[in-house]
């Protein structure tokens, strides 16, 4: 199941260090907070740089949510974003999906990779690979100047614009 724990931004690793902790090495669970890479423009050269997705939220997968519920209540400065009664939030199976999609597993869970597009000879935009190649149909927009594509989904229980990096190739 899929976890959403919400921390003051600029703390995310530590809380990931702490849930890490929480969770043990034999429970299988993963703790990460979503980076993006992107190209962006520096002194005319194109720079890949790796920004936050969403700052502030930290994602668990584990499938003893309760027990980590538990766990966090006893320290002061986190807690898992919940509907007041003290339930731990999970995503829906379609949120899961989606974050499985475009996150990734094993050592680069939670760093969403540029996807490579095209530029056809009639203008249209053809995605070669990268996480757009799974969440096609949810892609808004391709902005060519920033090198992004705009990705809309429903997440947390409110639709969300996600900016997703990208590049240009010449095949």
């Amino acid at each position: 199941m899929w976890c959403v724990m919400h921390v003051e931004d600029g703390n995310e690793i530590r809380a990931e260090r702490f849930v890490g902790r929480l969770l043990g090495d034999g429970s299988g669970g993963r703790c990460f907070h979503l980076t993006r890479l992107r190209n962006k423009k520096y002194g005319g050269k194109w720079r890949t740089v790796r920004e936050e997705l969403l700052p502030g939220y930290v994602f668990v997968v584990t499938d003893e949510p309760e027990e980590l519920y538990q766990g966090l209540r006893k320290v002061p400065g986190y807690g898992l974003l919940g509907d007041g009664g003290g339930h731990v939030i999970t995503l829906g199976q379609r949120e899961a999906d989606f974050m499985e999609k475009i996150s990734g597993k094993g050592s680069r869970a939670g760093e969403i990779a540029l996807s490579g597009i095209e530029i056809g000879k009639d203008g249209k935009i053809t995605v070669l690979s990268g996480p757009l190649l799974q969440v096609r149909d949810s892609v808004r927009r391709i902005n060519l100047h920033r090198r992004v594509a705009e990705v809309e989904t429903e997440l947390m229980g409110e639709k969300r614009l996600l900016h997703l990096g990208v590049e240009l190739r010449n095949v």
